[in-house]
């Protein structure tokens, strides 16, 4: 087992929203609500959930671009909260991320070549000479020719678009990539070579990914773990085969039999859940899963059960038994 790069201890983004006429009221929004997790070093750590249930917010904690409510994130060792100025700078070469709209997270005004080699100009300004050819090389490493260093983003499709995505992400050799539902945006033809490419990529650049998304097929495909969030909580956690094959949780065994499988046969009975995630300004107490949960119990209703280890590896927020 390879040592972790991310540590996160209790983490928590608080929002507060204005409401009313007047705005008399304050809602705090609890985006992300205490988490625990770590990502191990050249690991592909899949976050999978609903919209709304805190997955980008996460990421962008990762990031810094978000300040969190409270606390800790360390990475490589080291307290990224507590880093400011140049050390903040550094770390943010050392973390890159790919965003979910290839077409939205590109400067229109800008050719494919400045979009790539923008961020080796703000952070190496004295490699200004070497921009160009590591351009072209980061440029053909994604499958992107090099005469295509002078063309804007609408000239490209969305395959290609995400293509100058994964590249810009590249150019300051990270060793962590968080991609926030990179795929879904692109038809399916297409998906599956991005993926295809982001796993060469991570055995080629000895990269760390944090891949969020909500396609459970997808994240099946892509993870060496996968942790399973709602209302603002991690509530499984485990190897994608374990997650995959013997869910635990309910609300996890609910996402997994809405998977298509091929043959019929082996097709799991259908798990329906009834009414929608709560408002993350308003969550039920005790387990934020019981208003929905077809195994509710008494204890559900009051107590919110914590991230447990039940088998080696496998860890599940639930008041219920093990099946």
């Amino acid at each position: 087992m390879s040592d972790p790069l991310v540590e996160i201890r209790g983490l928590k983004k608080h929002f507060i929203c204005s409401g009313g006429m007047l705005k008399r009221r304050e809602d705090v929004v609890r985006a992300v609500d205490g988490i625990d997790l770590e990502i191990r070093r050249g690991e592909t750590l899949g976050l999978v959930g609903e919209s709304g249930c805190g997955k980008t917010t996460l990421g962008r904690l990762i990031m810094r671009l978000e300040e969190p409510t409270g606390g800790s994130i360390r990475f490589a060792g080291e307290d990224v909260l507590k880093q400011g100025g140049k050390a903040l700078k550094r770390y943010r070469r050392r973390i890159q991320m790919i965003f979910q709209d290839p077409y939205s997270s590109l400067n229109p005004r800008k050719t494919a070549g400045g979009i790539i080699g923008e961020p080796l100009l703000i952070h190496h300004p004295e490699k200004r000479h070497e921009i160009k050819q590591k351009t072209i090389e980061l440029m053909s490493v994604v499958g992107l020719a090099e005469e295509q260093l002078t063309r804007y983003p609408h000239e490209f499709s969305g395959g290609q678009r995400q293509r100058i995505g994964i590249a810009r992400a590249l150019i300051l050799n990270p060793q962590l990539i968080i991609a926030d539902e990179p795929v879904s945006a692109l038809d399916v033809s297409i998906q599956a070579q991005i993926l295809n490419l982001m796993k060469r990529l991570q055995r080629d650049f000895a990269l760390t990914y944090l891949f969020i998304t909500h396609d459970l097929g997808v994240v099946r495909h892509m993870s060496d773990r996968i942790a399973v969030m709602y209302l603002g909580r991690i509530v499984e956690l485990s190897s994608a085969e374990a997650i995959c094959g013997a869910p635990v949780h309910p609300y996890t065994r609910a996402l997994i039999s809405t998977v298509p499988v091929p043959d019929p046969m082996n097709r799991a009975e259908r798990m329906i859940l009834h009414g929608e995630m709560p408002s993350p300004a308003a969550p039920p107490s005790g387990c934020a899963f019981h208003p929905r949960c077809p195994f509710r119990m008494a204890i559900c209703d009051r107590l919110s059960p914590s991230l447990e280890q039940r088998r080696p590896g496998h860890w599940v927020a639930c008041h219920l038994p093990s099946p």
